[in-house]
């Protein structure tokens, strides 16, 4: 009776500690749970172009047709860091936790709660880029924000028929950025959103 006694204090202590090891590793960072790469992608800002037509500007404005027909691309800037999960002070990082930046996502939604693409948003589309980012670093990338082809769809191609600034649709542009390291580990995705107006604005071309 006493032997199965102490067998059963050492199998509940086995167990007490396994639970506590699974609890400890589990919680130390959420996105080493998401990821096998000892790096994670960090958004730092993303801007565009201003109702002026300058960079920099933390709110977009969108023309949706030019004065002479045309319709182009919307083009946005994202500054990116790469971090260690886990830094030490006397680490130094190796070739294999250099981040390479593969593609991009886009996708838009209203506050109003119309969100059907193609009829109250534009369709959300994917872009493939290939940037390198050193561990500890940054990288200023552009991508488009806005395709043309959008422009000639509901429910940008509407607007085109007001030639002036009381008629715009505003909307929130959400970015999902996904990379991998050099060792072929996947990196948790980073987001970010940016604020776009959109309109039949007034231009020189």
């Amino acid at each position: 009776m006493k032997g199965k006694s102490l067998s059963l204090v050492l199998i509940l202590g086995i167990i007490g500690i396994f639970v506590f090891v699974i609890g400890f590793t589990g919680g130390c960072n959420k996105f080493e749970n998401k990821s096998n790469s000892s790096l994670r992608l960090v958004v730092i800002t993303i801007t565009g172009a201003s109702l002026e037509g300058e960079l920099g500007s933390y709110t977009v404005f969108s023309d949706v047709i030019t004065s002479s027909g045309s319709i182009i691309n919307d083009i946005a800037t994202a500054t990116l860091r790469a971090d260690l999960l886990n830094p030490q002070p006397i680490e130094i990082p190796t070739h294999y936790q250099n981040v390479i930046v593969d593609q991009i996502d886009v996708s838009y939604s209203r506050t109003d709660g119309l969100n059907v693409e193609g009829r109250d948003v534009p369709y959300s589309f994917s872009q493939k880029v290939n940037e390198t980012i050193t561990a500890g670093g940054s990288l200023v990338l552009d991508f488009v924000i806005v395709q043309h082809n959008a422009k000639a769809e509901s429910p940008l191609v509407e607007l085109s028929n007001y030639p002036n600034q009381e008629h715009v649709l505003k909307m929130e542009v959400h970015i999902t950025i996904h990379s991998r390291d050099t060792g072929g580990s996947r990196l948790a995705p980073a987001y970010g959103s940016i604020s776009i107006w959109f309109g039949n604005f007034a231009d020189d071309n």
